[in-house]
């Protein structure tokens, strides 16, 4: 065991882990369309979210103490370029102005920034002649970014795997204030 504790970063790789509630962050699956909760068969205790139950949903996260809610969005209407996730009434942007109204800075909201959910052919990125068009979907991962800022977001999560994505979400919200 000594060989575990010969300097400091050694011992803090192999350190015990200590997790509490405040290292949580609760998924919260909103759809648009939906009249009532319902199970995501594949992960016990989640369900997908109509927005009218997004703030009772927030309240019994922040009574846990979980001290923030990542926000996924499923949309009633896709297409070939993933217009509905930028739109200032999309489902996850109403969602970001519901909590933030009811919540203010009690709960910390992130949200996923992809396309996946919100494009006809299910592919995180625009597909142009048979190919994914990297500088047309970091161009949109952007749009999306800063709908989402605009309505309130504290975090943008970005997870849709383009190149450069995270430079040029950085540089779109920079330019909007």
């Amino acid at each position: 065991m000594r060989r575990l504790r010969i300097n400091e970063n050694i011992r803090n790789l192999v350190q015990e882990v200590r997790l509490s509630t405040n290292d949580l962050v609760c998924p919260i699956f909103v759809e648009e369309g939906l009249e009532k909760k319902k199970q995501v068969d594949s992960m016990p205790d989640i369900a997908r979210l109509p927005l009218s139950e997004v703030s009772n949903e927030v309240q019994n996260i922040s009574d846990l103490k979980i001290p923030a809610v990542m926000l996924f969005g499923i949309p009633s209407q896709k297409d070939e370029k993933g217009t509905s996730a930028f739109v200032e009434q999309g489902i996850v942007q109403n969602a970001i102005s519901e909590i933030k109204s009811n919540f203010d800075d009690k709960i910390v909201i992130m949200a996923d920034v992809c396309l996946c959910q919100y494009t006809s052919s299910g592919h995180c990125g625009i597909i142009n002649d048979k190919k994914i068009d990297n500088d047309l979907s970091i161009e949109t991962l952007t749009k999306i970014a800063v709908s989402q800022a605009k309505a309130g977001v504290d975090v943008v999560s970005p997870s849709a795997m383009m190149d450069g994505q995270v430079s040029a979400i950085r540089n779109g919200l920079d330019n909007a204030g």
